[in-house]
Parts: C-alpha cells; sequence; structure tokens
C-alpha cells in the first residue's frame, strides 16, 4: 500500500557536506542524518537460514500512458525524453535536461589562453565562460522534504509504484585554487531516490532505479524510473550467511580478503535482460595488496542461490585455429553466451553462441598468450563466467612494444571534428579477481567503433601496464599510449594514490606523482574503479591537480564502486548519440547513476579552471558531438574544480 511521504519517509542525506572514500571509511557516518522511520533494514536471519523466496517477474511498472502522465505532472520537455520517446525501448522513462543539469551560474570573460585550436588543430570552443562566484554561494537547492514531496506526489498521480524509503542528496561542486585552498563549495540540486526492499532485504540493481533531480528553481533537470511489478514466488535453497564470507573470497579472487561481512540483498538487472524471477545476492567487498599499497576493490555481488549457473570452456586447437565450447551446468535455460578476449575484439555475429572460433594468427601481442572469457546469463539473470589461458606462440612481441605515431605537428581539421579522433583501453580483470572487466571495455570500444571512433590499444589483465600511464620524463612511455589518444578508459582498482596493475611493467602502481597528461594529446582520462577522486587526506584537492598537463577532465568515483559489464557501452553510446549527445561530465553522470546498483556509491568528475573562473572544459562534448574547450597548461591554470554525487 502506498503512503504519503509525511507519513513514512525519513529524509537520508546521501550526500550532504561530504563524500565516501575508498580507504574502508565512509565520510558520510559524519552527516547529520534524519530518524529514516520508514527504513527496513535487513531481515532478522538467521546466520544459517537455507532458503529465501524467489519473486517472480509479472512485467515493467511502466507503460505509455504512465510515463506520459509523470512527463505531464513534472512538466518534462521532450527534447529531454530519451529518444523523444517517454517509455523507452527497455520499459525505463529516462529524462535529462542537458542545459539545467549540473548547471552552474556563470558569466562571460576572457577567454583562456593558448587559443582556440588543440594540438592537433581540431578547433576548439572560446572557453569564456567563466564561475560567478557570488551568484554560486547565492544558490539554495530546494528543501529535501519539498522535493520528496513533489516527486512522490507525481509518481503517485502517474500510478507509478515507488519504494517506501527515501534517499535524498545533492550534487556538490567544490574548487581551489592551484595551491589546493578550498574556494568555494556548493550544492546544485536535490536528487530524490526511492528505496525498496523484498523480506526486509534492500533491493538493489539497475532495475530497481527511481530517482528525480530538481534544481534549485523546481525543475526536473534528471529522471529515471526503472522497475518490474513482482509477486512473491516459491522459495529457493540459498548459501546460508556463515558461509558467505568463503563465496565472496572466491569471487574475489586469489589475494583478495574480504573486508567486510557480505550483504545478503535482492539484485535487479537491468530492464533490458529478460528475466523470469528476482533472486536473493550477496555483495562482497574485499581488500587486495598492489606492492606497498592496500586497496578496497571494487565490490562484486553473486548469487546466493545454491542452484546458480557455472560455466567452463574446452579448448581444440585445430590448425591455424582455436575452437572453443562452453559447457553449464545449474541456472535456468534458455541461457544466453557473450564471448570475449583480452587482446582482440570478436564480431559480434561470433561472440554470441555456446561456441567460437579464434584465429591463432593476428598482430603482435604483449606476451604469448591471450585471456578468453566466456560470460553465460540464465533466464533469472544469473551470470556465470569462466576464463582459458590461450596460446599464441607465433605472436610474440618486443618488451616494449610499439604503437601508432603521434603526429608531430597538428593535422588539418576535418568536417566536424571527427575525423581522426581516437581512444583507447586498459584493464585489470580476473588477475585482479574482476570478471566483468573485459567485457565493459569490449563493450566500450564496440561503442566507439560504430561511432566511426577509432581505437588505438586495447590492453588487458599482464598485458596492461603502469609505464603506458607514466610520463616519459619519469621513465614512462604514456606518449604512446594513454596520451596519444583524446579519450582513454582504465577499469580496475584504485585509490586516492593511484591505480593499479597486476603486471609489473614497471610497476603495480601507477602513483598520481607519476601523471602528467594532455601534454602530448589526452582530453579526457576515465579511471572506473573505486577512486581516485576520493578526498580521503586530501586525495583530489593535493594529488591529482599535477596530472592536469593539458588535460581536460578526470572522470571516475568517490567511493568503492562495482564491477560491470555495461558502464563502458552506455557512457560513449551517450557520447556519440546522434540526435542528441551528452557532454563527457553529464554522460559519465547518468551513465553511473544507471550502472551502479546502490545509491551509496559516489561518482566524480574533476577539472580545471583559467583566470578569471573561466570553465572552458566544463561542458566538453566528444569530438565532433559539441563544443570542446581549450587546453590549460601551465600558468593558465588557476585552479581545480571537481563535482560529485550519488547515484
Amino acid at each position: 500500500m502506498k503512503r504519503s511521504p509525511g507519513g513514512v519517509l525519513g529524509i537520508v542525506l546521501v550526500v550532504g557536506l561530504g563524500v565516501a572514500g575508498c580507504s574502508g571509511r565512509d565520510a558520510r557516518e559524519d552527516l547529520p542524518e534524519s530518524a529514516d522511520l520508514g527504513a527496513s533494514g535487513t531481515a532478522p536471519l538467521s546466520r544459517w537460514a537455507s532458503s529465501l523466496p524467489a519473486y517472480r517477474v509479472i512485467g515493467r511498472s511502466a507503460d505509455v500512458a504512465r510515463a506520459s502522465a509523470l512527463a505531464g505532472a513534472l512538466g518534462l520537455a521532450a527534447e529531454g525524453l530519451w529518444g523523444g520517446a517517454a517509455l523507452g525501448a527497455d520499459g525505463a522513462i529516462r529524462y535529462l535536461d542537458r542545459a539545467r543539469f549540473q548547471r552552474l551560474p556563470t558569466r562571460k570573460a576572457y577567454p583562456p589562453a593558448p587559443g582556440f585550436r588543440d594540438e592537433r588543430g581540431f578547433a576548439t570552443a572560446r572557453g569564456d565562460d567563466a564561475l560567478d562566484i557570488e551568484a554560486l554561494a547565492a544558490l539554495r537547492v530546494l528543501p529535501e522534504t519539498d522535493a520528496a514531496a513533489r516527486a512522490w506526489a507525481a509518481l503517485e498521480g502517474a500510478r507509478l509504484p515507488v519504494g517506501r524509503d527515501v534517499a535524498v542528496g545533492h550534487s556538490l561542486f567544490e574548487s581551489i585554487d592551484a595551491r589546493g585552498r578550498p574556494v568555494a563549495r556548493a550544492a546544485l540540486d536535490t536528487q530524490v531516490s526511492f528505496r525498496d526492499a523484498l523480506e526486509g532485504l534492500r533491493l538493489i540493481g539497475p532495475g530497481a532505479k527511481v530517482r528525480v533531480t530538481f534544481d534549485a528553481a523546481g525543475a526536473v533537470t534528471h529522471l529515471v524510473y526503472a522497475r518490474r511489478d513482482l509477486a512473491r514466488g516459491e522459495d529457493v535453497a540459498i548459501i546460508p550467511a556463515a558461509e558467505a564470507p568463503a563465496l565472496c573470497a572466491r569471487a574475489l579472487g586469489g589475494g583478495a580478503v574480504v573486508a567486510a561481512e557480505p550483504e545478503l540483498v535482492y539484485y535487479a538487472p537491468p530492464l533490458s535482460r529478460e528475466v523470469r524471477r528476482i533472486l536473493p545476492h550477496y555483495v562482497c567487498s574485499g581488500r587486495r595488496r598492489f606492492g606497498a599499497e592496500v586497496v578496497d576493490v571494487r565490490k562484486v555481488i553473486v548469487p546466493a542461490v545454491v542452484d546458480a549457473p557455472r560455466a567452463a570452456i574446452t579448448v581444440r586447437e585445430d590448425g591455424e585455429t582455436l575452437s572453443a565450447e562452453a559447457s553449464v551446468t545449474g541456472g535456468t535455460a534458455p541461457y544466453t553466451y557473450r564471448w570475449v578476449t583480452s587482446a582482440r575484439s570478436l564480431a559480434p555475429d561470433r561472440a554470441d553462441g555456446g561456441a567460437v572460433r579464434i584465429s591463432l594468427d593476428g598482430p603482435a601481442l604483449r606476451g604469448e598468450t591471450e585471456t578468453l572469457t566466456l560470460y553465460v546469463t540464465d533466464a533469472d539473470g544469473l551470470v556465470a563466467t569462466a576464463a582459458r589461458q590461450l596460446p599464441f606462440a607465433r605472436a610474440a612481441a618486443p618488451a616494449v612494444p610499439s604503437a601508432p605515431a603521434v603526429p608531430s605537428a597538428p593535422l588539418s581539421p576535418p568536417a566536424a571534428n571527427e575525423g581522426g579522433a581516437a581512444v583507447g583501453a586498459e584493464w585489470v580483470g580476473r588477475c585482479g579477481g574482476l570478471d566483468h572487466s573485459a567485457a565493459n571495455v569490449d563493450g566500450l570500444l564496440k561503442s566507439f567503433r560504430a561511432g566511426g571512433v577509432e581505437d588505438r590499444f586495447n590492453w588487458g589483465e599482464l598485458r596492461a601496464w603502469e609505464v603506458d600511464f607514466k610520463d616519459p620524463a619519469v621513465g614512462g612511455q604514456d606518449a604512446s599510449y594513454a596520451d596519444s589518444v583524446d579519450l582513454t578508459f582504465y577499469t580496475g582498482h584504485a585509490n586516492g594514490v593511484g591505480f593499479m596493475f597486476c603486471s609489473a611493467m614497471s610497476d603495480r602502481i601507477l602513483h598520481f606523482s607519476d601523471a602528467h597528461w594532455g601534454n602530448s594529446n589526452l582530453e579526457w582520462m576515465v579511471v572506473a574503479a573505486c577512486g581516485p577522486l576520493q578526498d580521503d587526506a586530501g586525495a583530489w584537492r593535493l594529488r591529482w591537480s599535477n596530472a592536469f598537463d593539458g588535460l581536460h577532465l578526470l572522470l571516475g568515483y568517490a567511493t568503492e564502486s562495482f564491477d560491470d559489464t555495461t558502464e563502458g557501452s552506455m557512457f560513449a553510446s551517450r557520447l556519440l548519440d546522434d540526435a542528441s549527445p551528452a557532454p563527457l561530465r553529464q554522460a559519465w553522470a547518468t551513465t553511473a547513476i544507471e550502472v551502479q546498483p546502490d545509491d551509496k556509491v559516489i561518482y566524480a568528475i574533476m577539472g580545471v579552471y583559467g583566470a578569471g573562473w573561466t570553465l572552458p572544459n566544463y561542458d566538453d562534448h566528444f569530438w565532433g558531438k559539441g563544443p570542446v574547450g581549450p587546453d590549460l597548461w601551465g600558468a593558465a591554470r588557476a585552479g581545480f574544480w571537481r563535482i560529485s554525487g550519488p547515484t
């Protein structure tokens, strides 16, 4: 039964005046919090409880009529609805007002040096929008209770069900000067998330996201409604909570230590995945040592049911090809299959069946093996993974491989600037206990290729090297890799000190002091990991500013985040959307909100400002999809800013 906000809701400040770090301590513990009278908490299950109900999927909660009613109630403009339709193809309602979401009060100022061409001659915007400090200080966001009541009334009026509990947070803008001293800090909006529970356990996941964001004037700037109608079904056998630490230890991989008591939840996969039931899962948190650093690693979600699917791979060599075949036990048929390798991209029509053939011939590889990963999804959305090392003895490479040459002089800019733009990716996967990194990067690069953008490199597992991100002045080769493209995507493990690698080339940690990006080419660095933009010991304020040597934006997280397969493809698709491409800041924020299963995760973006508070890169688009601001180098970097928010 629905209840009014005044009857059940206690407002939880998810972000408020602080964000969490990847050190294992949540800075939000210091914030005031209401009694949260509607909170469900965790059911008092016995540690040896052996069963829980499954929940049958009746259908998606939204339809065209309800979505249209919600759009009318909230005054949503047609151009902000995803694809112009009130209801998406997957049954979700999505809305983004690109002009107002996280908008800063600005004024016009002199454009920053060095001008209006980047290092390759691509045309850039003037970059003369400057932050209005006084207007920012005077900004007052919509009160939490008002925002919650408005969101509730609109959803209830449209007959769209929601969970009983509400969490309210804000997009937080912060800035510092070049010496790291705080200058400005303000909340930009009010974000209302509706939480749900089954059997007293949290219901989390991309398929359980209901969220409305209001700006200071009360206009909706962002919305996602992704929910299924469920009915309580038969009991299923589960792995007892007392045995969950051992389950998590296996899921997190060798070398990891379980860092917290596994949490029993119900997990809702994305609406794009057709599933029959919603089932219990465990959330696993761990720590891992990389050299001298102990790092809180990306969280993983594993099925708690006893009869979860399990996958294996059989490999046969046949002349110049390898044949791999999947076998599956447990779970619920029918199954879907996806194959990904660590060194090449498999065509979609060759990578989605129960078997795959791979040629032994190919370009030079780092080392003589690559990892073939299999993802099997059953009818309930449960995912099983398996991996095999494939030998490629004919493809040995030198210790430091060659890379596409970086142009030494500016190129003539092609029409719309999109020709010549390039991306690259490196990642830590199963070698670091992350099953989903391979698919995450594979989806990213396929989305960029589909948009006509070249992918220069894709190094995963032991082929991902710290030296590729390190400046040549300190013995690195980033001018041939991370700094040779327009956007570099890393996924794996990170903290405020740096990000981690399984290989010791040249060591296992890219330390913040070794990062100087943008002096060759790079505009945008994405770190899909636990960090590096948390505020532990002033991490973002005092460490990563030196990485901006022409770099425009550093995009990542400010807390522990979750291992995921769709983060990269969704981010790239939103950047390159022909109808309505999003700026990088908005594409990253909205992707994190939809992909991360828990609204306690905090995403973050860091940028640089110039003299007179100019913000040339705040609204950067990918090349050819909208304006891109100029690079800022040396003394032109007057200070830095960060924007963060809950997912």
